[in-house]
């Protein structure tokens, strides 16, 4: 059989993290976007549909405190334009832990709000981005 004495505990101990590397790099995203999300309880009020799509209000929770990077909004398989409120340049592009309300917003060619869903990109550490859904239709 193999005989492991010659090996030294600390030699053991980095073959077995390089050894595990692969999976936390393919699993870590996966569980913390599901166990620890960026945002929840979102809510939207105020839909108003016009010719360009849908604009309306936004309330969620912020419960970690992430640089924000991207929200993206998919009717099926497309994706959507979001345009954030009118003074948008004006605030802040990551916002404090706690509640939110914003808006409006408008998803040019949407069509309805049930048909879509929305995921939001942090930078919460250097190891990866995390991805929360944010509305799911």
């Amino acid at each position: 059989m193999f005989n492991t004495k010659w090996i030294s505990g600390p030699a053991l101990t980095v073959g077995i993290c390089l050894a595990l590397t692969p999976a936390v790099f393919g699993v870590g995203p996966w569980l913390e976007s599901r166990l620890f999300p960026v945002v929840r309880d979102t809510r939207i009020s105020q839909p108003h549909e016009s010719s360009d799509g849908i604009s309306f209000f936004v309330a969620f929770r912020k419960v970690r405190q992430c640089e924000f990077m991207a929200l993206v909004w998919y009717e099926n398989a497309t994706r959507l334009v979001v345009d954030f409120e009118p003074d948008a340049d004006q605030s802040p592009r990551t916002r404090p832990t706690g509640e939110q309300y914003t808006g409006p917003w408008l998803v040019r060619g949407l069509q309805s709000l049930e048909r879509s869903q929305a995921y939001v990109y942090h930078r919460c550490h250097p190891l990866w981005i995390t991805i929360s859904t944010f509305h799911d239709g």
